[in-house]
């Protein structure tokens, strides 16, 4: 008999533990919901502290994000390794490259659907998106016969945006740039 009721004070409270467990993660997820950013398929953004402003595919079926990269080498600095890579863009329709260092943060194995798995190196960049300065992380890989040098993938937009797949450029990327008149 008392063990009958024991089980049933226990099954009592296990379930309003759950009840108020789902109720607090809800109401977490709405508050957050409200504040999410609205992207569409491809968006404006911008490359810190360049301002290089460039289209990128926003892509929730890629995991990481990818940047356009070629003349890869890695380099020690300070004792800490390094990448240096080449990343071409477009001003007033004018092709032009610069390039850029970045401390490598890891190799990143990517699957191939056909061939070999690849490794790429991982660095850390500043995005302005969606009118924000965002640190984010890329794989670097050669782009340059694709449409968007930039890729970005569900890292880069968790917690921070939904995508409309149905629109694109639904945001600037302004974040304080000021243009330039000519």
């Amino acid at each position: 008999m008392a063990i009958s009721v024991i089980k049933q004070i226990l099954f009592i409270l296990s379930s309003l533990l759950l009840l108020f467990s789902s109720v607090a993660i809800a109401e977490k997820n709405t508050a957050s919901f409200d504040t999410l950013k609205i992207l569409g398929w491809v968006e404006f953004v911008r490359l810190e502290p360049w301002g290089m402003k460039l289209s990128a595919r926003v892509d929730t079926g890629a995991n990481t994000s990818s940047m356009s990269a070629y003349n890869i080498e890695m380099f020690k600095k300070n004792g800490k390794q390094w990448v240096k890579f080449s990343f071409d863009f477009k001003k007033d329709s004018e092709e032009r490259s610069v390039e850029i260092e970045r401390p490598l943060l890891r190799m990143l194995k990517i699957k191939q659907h056909s061939g070999p798995s690849q490794a790429r190196p991982v660095v850390s960049m500043e995005i302005c998106l969606a009118d924000e300065v965002r640190e984010m992380e890329f794989d670097l890989v050669d782009r340059r016969a694709l449409n968007y040098p930039i890729l970005l993938g569900r890292k880069a937009l968790a917690g921070f945006a939904l995508v409309d797949s149905a629109h694109a450029y639904l945001t600037k990327a302004v974040c304080g740039h000021v243009k330039k008149k000519k």
